[in-house]
């Protein structure tokens, strides 16, 4: 059961309705994350723009990487749910999605792939990441691409934690 409830649209305040009212527009439907999220209108926008800008410039299935191992990490089953299936869209094996918990042992990934599952861990656990894995980093990501997984990885711990804590439950 959870903690806030979700608010439909006639419950909501008028900015929130129509932020609510754009992403059934777009999704065919709102999860019940935005939906909580609409008690506080401001917060709820600011959610969906992130949402929607770390959609772009990093590579579909690194970005449903970085998510779903934050996902495996914070053990939410929302987010679980819409990401598995975004990761399988995007690219991402049963093997891939199922080794997330042991990674750096599975042959499923890349190298690369690794290095994003290791910058994913490091930060959600510690708010750093080594410098050589950086540095690797660097090497195979752009600069934007960097900032993109970085704010992928931050969105990611944001909308787990917040599902966990308020007890969000699927539609």
């Amino acid at each position: 059961m959870p903690h806030l409830h979700p608010l439909g649209n006639d419950e909501a305040s008028p900015e929130a309705q129509a932020t609510l009212e754009n992403l059934h527009a777009k999704l065919g439907q709102v999860p019940n994350m935005y939906r909580t999220l609409a008690h506080a209108p401001k917060v709820l926008s600011a959610a969906v723009a992130m949402a929607q800008a770390i959609r772009n410039e990093l590579p579909p299935k690194l970005r449903e990487l970085a998510y779903l191992k934050v996902t495996d990490l914070t053990d939410c089953h929302v987010c679980r749910h819409y990401h598995e299936a975004l990761g399988r869209k995007a690219g991402l094996t049963d093997e891939q999605i199922r080794d997330l918990a042991h990674f750096e042992d599975s042959a499923a990934y890349s190298e690369a792939e690794k290095d994003v599952l290791r910058f994913t861990s490091q930060w959600s656990a510690a708010g750093r990441v080594d410098d050589g894995l950086l540095e690797r980093l660097k090497l195979s990501l752009s600069p934007e691409h960097l900032v993109v997984l970085a704010a992928t990885v931050a969105q990611a711990n944001f909308t787990s934690r917040f599902n966990n804590v308020f007890g969000v439950e699927l539609p």
